[in-house]
């Protein structure tokens, strides 16, 4: 959808991590707007001591994405309930 509704000449910049390959990639549309593409994993480092801080102050709260609270001894059942969106999971936080 972001190559739809970017301008010509437009940029879109994707941030995360990718880890498959991906079919119907709308090469046609990226090549006829001269669409720029940025991307790379966000710079976690840069920024986790000050998101940490925040959590811990409270000025953010994280309930409202973190659905599933597991033990490390389930980190292979978490990341099947993400990665298949059982359960609408969004967010697994898991404890030692």
């Amino acid at each position: 959808m972001c190559f739809e509704a970017v301008r010509r000449s437009g940029t879109v910049s994707i941030l995360g991590v990718y880890g498959s390959p991906y079919d119907n990639f709308p090469l046609f549309r990226i090549f006829d707007k001269g669409i720029t593409i940025k991307q790379g994993q966000a710079p976690v480092l840069n920024y986790i001591d000050h998101l940490i801080e925040l959590v811990k102050t409270e000025k953010v709260v994280l309930d409202d994405i973190i659905t599933h609270s597991l033990p490390l001894s389930e980190v292979s059942h978490a990341y099947k309930i993400f990665d298949e969106k059982e359960d609408d999971c969004v967010k697994v936080v898991l404890k030692p």
